[in-house]
């Protein structure tokens, strides 16, 4: 899956903190889990995707115009995630 950085609270930038293996936005203190699930601060939900696939020639392709949100059910979407 492919993940918008910006924070459902207010909009900043997230940043990955590799060592602590989550995002955390430098603003207010929200934190997001590598799945971009909210788990603390003010962030009422979580990241939201972007559409991704994958095209006839192997490319993975990233539709920023196309965005998925978690509490709508979207995330069930088979354009808003890639099997492996």
């Amino acid at each position: 899956f492919a993940l918008f950085s910006i924070c459902t609270h207010l909009g900043c930038t997230p940043n990955w903190l590799s060592n602590e293996q989550k995002f955390k936005c430098p603003c207010h203190g929200s934190g997001f889990y590598s799945s971009g699930i909210n788990f603390e601060g003010p962030a009422p939900r979580p990241l939201e995707r972007a559409r991704i696939v994958l095209a006839d020639d192997g490319q993975i392709l990233v539709d920023k115009n196309t965005k998925f949100q978690y509490e709508k059910g979207q995330w069930e979407s088979p354009e808003s995630f890639l099997q492996v």
